[in-house]
């Protein structure tokens, strides 16, 4: 190439020259990870179980439990759908409480009859 000065150091024409010494340390480069599964595809087995929802016993036997006409219908649903919710871990609570209303309901409502009756 006409112009320019001949290259000293054996260097093929147009290559970088090589850094000083001084700079900063040569880090060891990053080896690239292997995706996951397959791409495109969620991974199988993690996420949060599915959705399992309160019983139906437990919700009739709350509701029946509030009702001061059927409360001992209540107390047995809500019984009996205890067990269910204790498997699915959801309705627990309400089921517990639906319990407790419908007992209360019952002895307020023997406690009245005994009242009036006297």
């Amino acid at each position: 190439m006409a112009g320019y000065p001949p290259q000293q150091g054996g260097q093929p024409q147009g290559a970088y020259p090589q850094q000083p010494q001084g700079g900063y340390p040569q880090q060891g480069g990053y080896q690239q990870q292997q995706p996951y599964g397959q791409p495109g595809y969620p991974p199988q087995g993690y996420g949060p179980p599915p959705a399992q929802g309160v019983p139906g016993l437990v919700i009739a036997g709350a509701i029946l439990a509030l009702v001061p006409i059927c409360p001992l219908i209540g107390v047995i649903l809500a019984a009996v759908g205890l067990g269910e919710a204790k498997r699915r871990n959801a309705g627990v609570g309400l089921a517990k409480a639906s319990i407790i209303v419908g007992i209360i309901w019952i002895v307020l409502s023997i406690g009245l009859n005994i009242a009036v009756r006297m």
